[in-house]
């Protein structure tokens, strides 16, 4: 697995290059996937480093974020969300895979399932600008806001970061 470093106010020594290739070489087991490409982003801010992960595979994304005073700890977190959201994925996955290849399945065999689409809710896309998704997004309170932007005609997705700003999501 390929391991790309990014820095933000901070310099990447090789202690903490060799300190994350080890505890994310317990994370390969979980991965089965040679192409796959680890993109990691150190920061500093004030007191607080902050480690961004992104794991890329062939079917999936996976992205972890931690911040904490310490910068070990905050790598620890991480990695740790990271095989918590991997675990997760395969298990859902092997259940699904399951569900398939089993033709009947009696109601008490059922497992029960902790996530699921609780509700359903449709609304007319109109064509607006990002500046005006901006302060729709700001009048709903929401954490995200769907719109078709008027310059492209498109489908886009409009969110707040946890830093205050907007992150746009256009397809390609």
């Amino acid at each position: 697995m390929k391991i790309q470093y990014k820095s933000r106010n901070l310099e990447i020594s090789d202690a903490m290059k060799e300190y994350f290739s080890k505890k994310m070489a317990k994370l390969e087991r979980l991965v089965n996937d040679d192409d796959g490409e680890v993109e990691v982003r150190f920061s500093k801010m004030r007191q607080l480093y902050t480690v961004e992960v992104t794991l890329k595979m062939r079917s999936i994304i996976v992205r972890a974020e931690e911040s904490t005073k310490d910068f070990y700890a905050a790598v620890d977190n991480a990695i740790n969300n990271l095989e918590r959201r991997l675990k997760r994925f395969k298990e859902r996955f092997r259940t699904l895979k399951r569900e398939k290849n089993v033709e009947e399945v009696s109601s008490e065999n059922t497992p029960e399932e902790t996530e699921k689409v609780v509700k359903v809710k449709k609304f007319e896309l109109r064509p607006m600008s990002l500046e005006e998704a901006m302060m729709q997004l700001d009048l709903l309170d929401h954490e995200f806001f769907m719109f078709r932007n008027s310059e492209s005609d498109q489908i886009n997705v409009l969110y707040r970061r946890k830093d205050g700003n907007y992150g746009l999501i256009v397809p390609q």
